[in-house]
């Protein structure tokens, strides 16, 4: 009797024993669970945090970037509707986008369907060389010799695009020998087809027969390198 009460009250001991220690790992367990908690709940916080820092720096980005826009925009407008700025042409040239141009009557430099310079034009053409050895040193020299419509009888021409040709050349070559270079130099003719008035009286006809001479920025310029 003594030996069955003593192994109960041992079975009691160690079913309260074990007892204990379930309740000590459940509280364990249940503080883990809690510091993890914890620790989850600080990392959620700091991201709410890191969030909402990114989005005021992206409000602050798009703020700058829409005002980039805006003045980008102002500006490109401004540029539209500034005044291009015209270089002061030398005396008795013309203003012309990209340089100057000075126009010559044909009577000042030929003969009446002749080619060949008269001797008092050479005096103007020296001028003309020293203006552009001078102000249009780094420009290039466009020579377009014209005529008016009246068509060739007596000089031997084929037509007025071969006489006003011939004459656009005579002007270069002059030019040419006055210290312009020759790889600045451009002859053209026109003949009647780029008339400044009507062809259909004596003083239209006078100011049609001329030679230009266009002293123009090379950044156009065709075959050059």
């Amino acid at each position: 009797m003594l030996r069955r009460m003593c192994g109960c009250g041992i079975a009691v001991v160690v079913f309260a024993g074990l007892m204990g220690g379930c309740a000590s790992t459940d509280k364990d367990r249940a503080a883990g669970l809690e510091g993890a908690n914890r620790d989850l709940n600080g990392q959620l916080a700091r991201a709410r945090t890191d969030i909402e820092a990114c989005n005021r720096e992206r409000d602050s980005l798009n703020r700058r970037l829409t005002e980039a826009l805006q003045s980008a925009e102002s500006l490109r407008a401004q540029l539209a509707n500034a005044p291009v700025p015209v270089e002061e042409p030398a005396p008795g040239w013309t203003a012309v986008p990209g340089g100057a141009m000075i126009a010559i009557d044909d009577s000042v430099l030929f003969a009446p369907g002749k080619v060949v310079l008269r001797q008092e034009a050479k005096k103007t053409l020296d001028s003309v060389a020293s203006t552009i050895n001078g102000k249009y040193s780094t420009k290039d020299i466009l020579v377009f010799g014209h005529t008016d419509d009246q068509p060739i009888k007596k000089s031997g021409w084929e037509d007025n695009w071969q006489l006003s040709s011939e004459r656009a050349l005579a002007v270069v070559r002059y030019l040419k020998g006055h210290n312009v270079a020759a790889d600045r130099l451009v002859a053209a003719g026109c003949g009647e087809n780029r008339p400044r008035a009507k062809n259909d009286s004596e003083s239209g006809r006078l100011q049609n027969r001329r030679v230009e001479i266009f002293a123009i920025e090379p950044q156009s310029r065709t075959g050059r390198r």
